[in-house]
């Protein structure tokens, strides 16, 4: 799937005075123009546990409290981890700024461990960025494509779905999609083999496939021993 294929929109909050993001410079049109308004009283749920949100979502320590957050993902380089000190909370802070040279892929690991982590507990996670519209979401939907096996349209669906206003940069989307063909080559489809019922790679030869198999009628008449063959209910001479 090509990014072409992607259909990309995002809520962009009116407002009279403010600047079209289409006037802003390059490296302030990503995510810093986008959604303050739309989510700054509550975080949203993509899946149990794992919440996406914005600087101020991060900052609301009675909202954290409702949801249960207790992990919190910050992928900024210069927002403060504001409740770091009283430890209540586990932060992980991922230092990209939103731009066309930043290499957010190469975090996706340790942020998808982070956000397992947190899930596995069953503790809220927050992952948050400035606005909640593009650094934030490509981790958010790199964990889904990761853990939940989705394909990256899938995946950046169901965020969408949740919270309208997302817009990764372009290059996060080219990074999300080198990311998508990685995961398909991990993947190995799985057959079960009808001689044994073992479950193999589609593309390797069953264990079983230079065994032999007898039926119990073809092994009589041959010791195991000597390999002497002789019939053992047939009444040796004499008998």
């Amino acid at each position: 799937m090509g990014l072409r294929s992607l259909r990309i929109s995002a809520y962009l909050p009116s407002a009279k005075g403010k600047p079209d993001s289409a006037e802003l410079p390059e490296t302030e049109r990503c995510d810093s123009s986008l959604g303050l308004e739309d989510d700054r009283e509550f975080p949203v749920e993509i899946l149990p546990h794992l919440f996406l949100g914005n600087a101020a979502n991060s900052e609301d320590i009675e909202s954290l409290s409702k949801h249960g957050i207790k992990y919190i993902l910050n992928v900024t380089p210069d927002l403060p981890n504001v409740f770091e000190e009283c430890g209540s909370f586990k932060y992980m802070q991922i230092p990209i700024a939103d731009h066309w040279s930043q290499n957010l892929a190469s975090f996706f690991p340790q942020a998808i461990e982070f956000i397992e982590e947190a899930r596995g507990q069953e503790k809220g996670v927050l992952v948050h960025c400035l606005a909640g519209v593009s650094r934030s979401v490509t981790i958010t939907v790199a964990y889904l494509m990761a853990k939940l096996n989705m394909s990256l349209n899938d995946a950046f669906n169901l965020v969408r779905a949740r919270k309208t206003n997302v817009a990764p940069n372009f290059h996060f989307m080219e990074q999300l999609h080198t990311f998508e063909r990685e995961l398909s080559g991990k993947r190995v489809d799985t057959v079960r083999c009808e001689n044994c019922g073992c479950q193999r790679p589609e593309a390797e030869p069953c264990r079983c496939s230079s065994t032999t198999f007898l039926s119990p009628l073809s092994i009589i008449g041959q010791s195991p021993d000597s390999g002497i063959e002789f019939d053992r209910w047939t009444p040796a001479p004499g008998e």
